[in-house]
């Protein structure tokens, strides 16, 4: 049993989700903002955005009721039908691809845990055998047409090997009775994790940059943050 991902018991028409892929691939693709994840073969396609902009594919308004459907959304018959089948709040909705050959680094998101009330979801339209995808440095592959949690917070990176491009739906979903009823029916046991420095995100690993960065700030608070987080690091070298 594990937290970090967890397969639903959804399936979508795979044809049907390709068909509409195939329409949107020539639209124009944004490249991922996080340019120390990728070197340029990571990008976007916003079909939920704020303001239903088709030039933002970024997740950082935490206002679900900013997030309108974009121009792509509208024009993709089937995209629509699987993104009204959720029965829950869906805040952003994009393709995202990830070229042949091409990698994403081992890196985490914030607030993107079933626990903590927004849920990421994978649905796989284009991927292969050869696509290494780690969470939390467990192995895993989402098939194509199925329907996946993962736990965003945890580290995750994927390494697509094959000769095709990678592409899933990536949905971020508002938790809600029908979504938690989807989760436990399916056999996800909430795990309730206690972090060494508080989230996942930082790590005995990253922690010194953490509070170099806190300390560069210079704040009241950073500075207290720093200082918090260094004794944690110091009282678990002397264990």
């Amino acid at each position: 049993m594990t937290d970090a991902f967890h397969k639903l018991p959804l399936t979508f028409d795979i044809q049907r989700l390709k068909q509409d892929l195939r329409c949107l691939q020539k639209q124009s693709w944004i490249e991922h903002i996080n340019r120390h994840a990728h070197d340029g073969g990571w990008s976007s396609l916003p079909l939920r955005a704020v303001d239903g902009q088709v030039d933002n594919a970024t997740v950082v308004e935490t206002n679900p009721g900013r997030y309108q459907s974009t121009l792509y959304l509208k024009q993709s018959e089937y995209l629509q039908e699987v993104l009204s089948s959720f029965q829950c709040t869906i805040v952003s909705a994009r393709l995202m691809s990830l070229q042949a050959g091409q990698e994403i680094r081992r890196h985490t998101d914030q607030d993107l845990r079933f626990e903590d009330g927004c849920a990421r979801l994978h649905i796989p339209i284009q991927t292969h055998a050869d696509v290494e995808f780690k969470i939390n440095d467990q192995p895993v592959h989402f098939a194509e047409g199925e329907c996946w949690y993962m736990n965003a917070n945890y580290p995750h990176q994927v390494v697509n090997g094959s000769d095709t491009n990678r592409v899933h739906l990536v949905i971020d979903c508002i938790v809600n009775d029908w979504l938690s009823a989807l989760f436990s029916g399916s056999g996800y046991q909430t795990m309730i994790v206690e972090y060494k420095y508080g989230c996942a995100s930082i790590t005995d690993e990253n922690v010194q940059q953490v509070i170099e960065q806190l300390e560069y700030l210079g704040s009241e608070t950073a500075l207290e943050l720093a200082n918090h987080y260094r004794a944690i690091w110091q009282t678990s070298k002397e264990q």
